[in-house]
């Protein structure tokens, strides 16, 4: 159908030649004249849609008495009129008032009795000339729809779902949505994968936990929730303080949405960006780009009470800001960083520093140790180790049924088949031969230079680094903005942006949220495909004992 302008959308029957009008009805023209009064007949020459010839050529003669919006029959030509547009038929004698069709009597938006034909609408009953949710929608195109279109093809839910974020508040059903977050019950199924959840038992509920407020921490949070676009597939919990988000909001000037304030978790809306404080933030001023004791005493507090509530079931996922790694540390928090203190929190033995983007992915078998103990802790178990947490995350948390793996080099070229070190004869290149045997995609040792430089990590599904800066520094060369720090191996999902507190740029609405957001999305995609396996293992299970019986 032709779209038309706004201000010509009411002139409907404009492209009806008087041929045509005197071929498909003529009893109603015969019916028209004489039923209308001299009067009634010169009112009707301003009516776009009269069908007399005469009265066509007199408007051709006088194109400058037209009124305001009405056609051009010249620049219109003899074009067939569209489907779309109003037959002869769809309206009566004397039906309407010609000086109804003023282009300038209705808004926009609003449809009138006579516009109800098939034709007039637009799919969604929306008038062609609303454009008030693409203006919304236009205001943050360039920070979510560009995050959305980088995202994975795997996550084409959260992606869809973003780029369709033109009515921030519509969230579905209100009698859904209304229900507790911490009141969701045992069925915990979800929709079909790539439709937006649209609130209910089986909803997301994702704890935020605020980090060091006087770095961008508080910044890329309010960015990457604003407008509660969110909302659209899960109910976002801010682990923080209410007074220090809203301080925010005026330092950004993001102040045209609203946080809703709670005490606990069962409080939280599905409508809204939920705020728990978890200090007593009286006394507390932000210093933008300061390191501060109370700074890290309140991203610990923030970090617990989301632990707390993840322990408890109440947290599908968690998201972590980021952290000075100095200020926090405290009898309680001895670690070296987020990875450690959840290890610990949840008894894992072991987990794996996973470093995630669209195109790459990076784990390391030695993460925060210093560079000097790096070869006495990079055995034949721990490499063993670190490879069996990957290739289980790249099975059930990103549903790749057969992970192929690089394995990089310890030294320099790979050892130059040990002109340059032993590691990789003595270590590595046997326990690759051992999992090729097993029928396990793993292959290596490469250069970490020519690996990265030759783009080979296309060509993988997952690539497992020796120590720290031998996988981060390419990654967040290749995928800084879009980067996801993933923590694999733990029984809870946490994600978190892959930046730190950047306090050069604290306060100056200078940080990119596209990270921030990165990590909210690949948290819930986790999330949903470990609840759709746990279903299926439970169904599996049931109908192995049903044939047992």
């Amino acid at each position: 159908m032709e779209q038309r302008h706004p201000e010509k959308r009411n002139d409907r029957n404009t492209d009806l030649t008087s041929e045509q009008n005197q071929t498909d009805r003529p009893e109603r023209q015969e019916s028209e004249s004489a039923g209308q009064s001299p009067e009634d007949r010169n009112l009707s020459d301003q009516n776009p849609g009269n069908s007399n010839l005469e009265e066509q050529n007199s408007r051709d003669s006088n194109q400058g008495d037209r009124r305001p919006g009405e056609h051009n029959p010249d620049d219109r030509g003899a074009r067939e009129p569209n489907a779309g547009e109003r037959q002869p038929t769809d309206r009566g004698s004397g039906d309407r008032n010609p000086g109804d069709r003023n282009p300038g009597n209705r808004n926009a938006g609003e449809r009138q009795p006579g516009d109800r034909s098939h034709g007039d609408r637009n799919p969604g009953g929306r008038n062609p000339g609303n454009r008030q949710g693409n203006d919304r929608h236009q205001r943050d195109k360039e920070r979510t729809e560009g995050a959305a279109a980088r995202h994975d093809p795997v996550d084409r839910m959260a992606g869809e779902i973003a780029r369709e974020g033109r009515r921030p508040t519509d969230n579905g059903s209100s009698e859904r949505q209304d229900r507790p977050a911490g009141e969701r019950g045992p069925d915990r199924r979800n929709t079909e994968m790539g439709q937006p959840d649209r609130g209910g038992p089986d909803r997301l509920v994702v704890g935020i936990s605020l980090g060091d407020y006087n770095g961008i921490g508080p910044e890329v949070i309010l960015k990457a929730l604003q407008h509660n676009r969110m909302q659209r597939i899960c109910t976002p919990v801010i682990y923080g303080s209410m007074r220090i988000l809203n301080r925010y909001r005026n330092v950004l000037n993001l102040k045209d949405w609203n946080l809703n304030g709670i005490q606990a978790i069962g409080q939280a809306s599905h409508k809204l960006t939920n705020v728990i404080t978890c200090w007593n933030d009286q006394n507390h001023e932000i210093q933008p780009g300061k390191i501060t004791a109370e700074a890290g005493q309140a991203a610990f507090a923030c970090l617990q009470r989301a632990v707390e509530d993840l322990k408890a079931g109440k947290l599908d996922a968690l998201i972590t800001a980021p952290i000075n790694k100095h200020n926090i540390q405290s009898e309680e928090f001895a670690f070296p960083g987020h990875t450690e203190y959840l290890g610990h929190e949840f008894g894992v033995a072991d987990n794996l520093m996973f470093m995630v983007s669209e195109t790459l992915r990076v784990g390391v078998v030695t993460g925060h140790i210093p560079l000097g103990r790096v070869r006495s802790s990079i055995t034949r178990e721990r490499i063993l180790q670190k490879l069996n947490l990957m290739y289980q995350s790249l099975t059930l948390d990103f549903g790749i049924q057969k992970p192929k793996i690089a394995l990089l080099g310890l030294n320099p070229h790979a050892g130059e088949e040990g002109l340059l070190g032993q590691e990789e004869n003595e270590i590595i290149k046997p326990l690759i031969e051992e999992l090729r045997q097993q029928g396990r995609l793993i292959y290596g040792p490469y250069p970490a230079d020519g690996f990265f430089g030759t783009r080979s990590y296309r060509n993988f599904d997952g690539v497992l680094a020796m120590y720290h800066d031998q996988g981060l520094i390419p990654f967040k060369a290749i995928a800084f903005d879009e980067g996801v720090n993933f923590t694999a191996g733990l029984p809870i999902v946490r994600t978190s942006p892959d930046h730190g507190t950047a306090y050069d740029i604290a306060g100056k609405n200078l940080a990119d949220e596209t990270s921030m957001i990165q990590a909210l999305y690949l948290a819930c995609d986790v999330a949903r495909r470990r609840i759709e396996y746990q279903e299926l293992e439970a169904n599996a299970l049931r109908e192995k004992q049903h044939v047992e019986k």
